[in-house]
């Protein structure tokens, strides 16, 4: 065995601190571009020292089942998100084009230094009486196992959710809904494969809620999941939802007597 000399390891004593420095992986659970939609990323660093970070994108493959395959989004500022270096109180600034007819929906991976924080603002064009730009943000998050989001379905508005399984493994993930009124429905998505996508308006996947407001819960009893919610006016303009961001097991669950049927997206009964 080949021993170190002390000059060779005090040299790797200085460098062991500067390698695998991705202390954080964060998700962006929606980037989208083209077809009137652009996306800018916001990347801070908060600390008094450069920091890096590398974005790593995933699109839809467009047959709606979830699955993703890599992507290299259209970029203003940089031609590769990889190794990305921010100094000391900075913030990095990455528009995508915008300009393609056609939509492109995924989410990305932020693999950072502890200290970068980011998020993504939604900007979409569209016709009235000109051009009327409507704006939504959401945080880069860290994936967790259970998730919280209040939904409005009533008097117009609809909320729209994009989930990520940032996993390996496909996963099934069960969804709880409460309504203002104190009513309860339970179901499931279909399966999310590793490391897909899934962006869909709460009510026509799960059309047991239309007309209610209340809070949803998505659980996964495998793995984490991250996601973002949009709530849409009648005029269509949005604002980004709130998600709260939990663990363990969850809350809104059938109501004893009802057999665990809940609501079914496949055509059967629910609970409500």
């Amino acid at each position: 065995m080949k021993i170190l000399t002390k000059t060779a390891l005090a040299s790797l004593l200085v460098w062991l601190p500067l390698f695998g420095q991705s202390a954080q992986v964060l998700t962006i659970p929606q980037v989208v571009d083209g077809g009137g939609w652009q996306s800018t990323i916001v990347l801070t660093n908060s600390t008094a020292a450069a920091a890096t970070a590398t974005l790593i994108f995933h699109s839809e493959t467009g047959d709606s089942s979830g699955n993703t395959q890599p992507w290299s989004p259209p970029l203003q500022e940089v031609s590769s998100t990889s190794g990305l270096v921010l100094p000391p109180s900075s913030s990095l600034y990455l528009h995508t084009s915008g300009t393609a007819a056609a939509l492109t929906v995924g989410w990305a991976e932020l693999d950072a230094d502890a200290g970068i924080v980011a998020y993504v603002v939604f900007t979409n064009s569209r016709p009235a009486g000109g051009v009327q730009y409507d704006e939504g943000t959401a945080p880069a998050v860290a994936a967790t196992n259970r998730i919280m989001v209040p939904y409005d379905d009533a008097s117009g508005f609809v909320t729209a959710i994009a989930i990520v399984n940032p996993t390996a493994a496909a996963q099934t993930i069960s969804v709880g809904f409460r309504t203002v009124d104190g009513l309860v429905a339970v179901s499931a998505l279909p399966t999310v494969p590793a490391m897909g996508h899934m962006a869909f308006v709460l009510s026509q996947t799960f059309p047991v809620i239309a007309g209610h407001r209340g809070l949803a819960e998505f659980y996964s009893a495998t793995g984490n999941i991250s996601m973002i919610g949009l709530r849409f006016n009648p005029t269509q303009s949005f604002t980004a939802a709130p998600v709260f961001f939990q663990t363990g097991p969850p809350m809104i669950t059938a109501p004893s007597g009802s057999g665990g049927g809940g609501y079914d997206t496949c055509g059967g009964g629910y609970t409500y």
